[in-house]
Parts: structure tokens; sequence; C-alpha cells
């Protein structure tokens, strides 16, 4: 092992280690149905009722069904981008050539907030990341078990509950509510603060065992074809530099910054083509999501997690909450043997630089998936939080 810090830890830190979690469930429980109920009270005065008129303008249309103008066009442009320009305070019969189709984007706006749906979703996520916390890293065969928890995390986050609340929309309806772009302001900053909550309770912890696109594509990467593909490590300067050209592109198109100035473009959400979380919901998937879904399949084949690598934009600010995340993988130097089995079964370059201690902080992306501790001949890789 190369110099730099070490992390050395005694037999009698596994109890404190335990102890500390389950405070750290038992908090994590009791913010979320605080947070919950929040969400419950807050939406209690919306009305799923559409009221709409031809002769409305988008203005009063939007006045009188609580939602921003904005969301209205934004949904109306995916099928024509010209949209923007229409004048906002006349009579919508006489801007559109299809009303019918105002009413509908009304209808989508509305019918995405469903607070009983979502609070459900967000005690299971609290419930169930609780659980494996607790008990994944205390057993050896993780590898094993966490194929079946793939498997059970899209079956009931995806495929049962859907494509939302998820946490890549999380992050960019933040920025939507910034450009007045989203509506119901407390249910959308709620919902990221649980995200991040679930985030640091380990290193990419709700990525890694929470998030339904994720486990579905490393569900696609167990099927054993081409058995070499567990070698090729996807280089950090790539994954991270290609998840910050399209998040600063997503931010200038938004906001209409720099060149989204010079060519007009404003009000453009990059994230909405590229959100393949809409497999679970697929009649709302992007024409763009849609044709490129076959490139999206393959590569998760042969790729660990391509798309929480190079674009989702939730991973870049998890990949910042590592840092800070209350659960991280740890070397006992007294027991390490030095036999780098650890480096060669974790998917990232994540446990190369934890091993060569190149640096403390802002390390690859480390996905908390217990296959440096299975591998270990010796049980000196720990999961743990600081000085337990």
């Amino acid at each position: 092992m190369d110099g730099g810090e070490i992390w050395i830890y005694n037999s009698g830190s596994s109890k404190l280690n335990l102890k500390r979690n389950i405070i750290i469930c038992i908090i994590l429980m009791l913010t979320s149905i605080t947070l919950s109920v929040y969400i419950k009270k807050d939406s209690s005065g919306s009305d799923s009722l559409i009221i709409f008129s031809q002769d409305f303008t988008l203005k009063e249309l939007a006045e009188k069904n609580n939602v921003p103008v904005k969301e209205i066009l934004h949904i109306l442009s995916h099928a024509d981008p010209a949209v923007w320009d229409v004048a906002r305070n006349r009579p919508i019969k006489t801007i559109i050539k299809n009303p019918d189709a105002v009413k509908n984007a009304v209808e989508h706006i509305k019918g995405d907030v469903q607070p009983s749906k979502d609070i459900a979703k967000y005690i299971s996520w609290t419930l169930y990341l609780s659980l494996i916390l607790l008990l994944i890293f205390s057993r050896k065969h993780i590898k094993k078990i966490r194929v079946w928890i793939m498997v059970l995390t899209v079956l009931v986050f995806g495929l049962i509950l859907g494509a939302n609340p998820n946490p890549m929309e999380s992050s960019v309806k933040l920025f939507k509510l910034f450009n007045s772009m989203k509506g119901s302001p407390n249910i959308v900053v709620v919902s990221f603060i649980l995200f991040t909550f679930f985030s640091i309770m380990g290193s990419k912890f709700m990525c890694s065992w929470g998030c339904q696109l994720g486990a579905l594509q490393e569900c696609l990467f167990n099927i054993p074809v081409f058995k070499r593909k567990h070698e090729v490590k996807v280089p950090f300067s790539l994954s991270f530099g290609l998840r910050i050209v399209i998040f600063i592109i997503f931010f200038i198109l938004l906001f209409g910054f720099g060149y989204g100035v010079v060519f007009g473009i404003k009000d453009f959400v990059v994230y909405h083509h590229l959100n393949y979380f809409k497999i679970f919901d697929f009649h709302e998937l992007a024409a763009i999501a849609f044709y490129s879904l076959p490139i999206f399949i393959l590569s998760s084949f042969f790729i660990f997690r391509p798309f929480c690598h190079y674009i989702c934009p939730f991973g870049l600010y998890s990949w910042l909450l590592e840092n800070v995340a209350l659960n991280k993988i740890r070397i006992n130097e007294k027991k390490c043997i030095q036999c780098e089995k650890c480096i060669n079964a974790c998917p990232t370059e994540a446990m190369k630089y934890i091993y060569n201690h190149k640096r403390k902080y802002f390390l690859p992306d480390c996905w908390s998936c217990g296959n440096c501790i299975d591998v270990c001949p010796v049980d000196a890789i720990e999961y743990r939080g600081s000085g337990t």
C-alpha cells in the first residue's frame, strides 16, 4: 500500500457501529414521517379537478388550476418548440391549434402530484434502506444477496410504485422550480431533502440500493454475457467529465445563459429527453429516450450502470455527498494482507483509490455494493462511520 491516511479499527467497534446505525435509521424514519405529513398537509388544498375553457388565456388557465404557465408550455413544447413564443394574454383558442393539448398538459401536471403514493414510496424506501444498512454489511455473501435485492428494488420501486418520485427528477425539479417551471415548491424541496438524507446514510446509498433505474441497469449487468466485462472499469475522469458537461448544458439551456442566448434557447430541459426512469411509465418516455433505448439496454449489459456514471445529475450530487456520508468503506490496516482482491472486485475505480490512499475526499464513485467486503479473505474491509 502507498502512504497516506490509515484507518485502524478494533473488534469492539462493531457493536458501537451497529448502535450508531440504529440511531441513524430511527432519526431517518422520524424525519421521513414528519416530512411526509408535511407533504400531505401541503397538498391537502390542491384539487385534481381541471378548470378549462378555450376562452381562457394561458395566464388565467394557470391561475385557476394553480400551475405555472411555464410548466404548461414546457409540456406543449415537446411536440412543438415554437409554443414558447405564443402570447400568454390571448385566448387559448386563438393561439393554440389544438386546445385539447393544453387541457391534457394541465391534467398531466396535476396528475403528477400524487402525495399518497409518494408518501408510501418514501416510507417504504426508509424502511427498506434501513434494513439493508443494519443487516447486509454484517453478513458474508453480500454479492449473492445483492443480486436479489436489485431485482426486488426494480419490482417494488419501479414496476409497482412507478417512475416517480425518483432521485434524478428530484434534482431536476429543483432547478425547474428556480426557473418558475414547477409548482408545489414545498413538495419539490421536501423530496430533494429526503433523497439527500437517503444518500448520506452511506456512500451513494440511495443510488446503490434504492434507485429503481440503477437497480435495473445492474440486473442487466449481472446477466452472464461477456465474462471479462467485470475487468472493465469506467474511468472516473471520463464519467465525471461527461456528467459535468451534460449538467452545464442543462443549466445553460434551462436558464438561457451563454449559448442559450445566442441560439435563442431557453427553458429547455435536457434531462427530460434523457429520462430513462420513464421506462417504468413507458407512455411518458421522451422520443430521444425511446429511440436510444436499445443503446441504453445494450450498454447496461457491458458497463456497470452507464446512465448513473455518464448522465444522471443526482449521481453527480450524490458523489459530492459521499464526502459527508455517515458510512464508508474502510480498510483495517492491521488485518490487510495486500492481496488486492478488493480492487478487482470493485465495479469502479473507487477501491483502487481507497486502497492506495490517493486522496481522502472526492474519490471515484463508491456504490456501497459490498463486493470488496465479500471477497476479502481476512475480513479487513469494513463499512462504517469515522471513529467507530
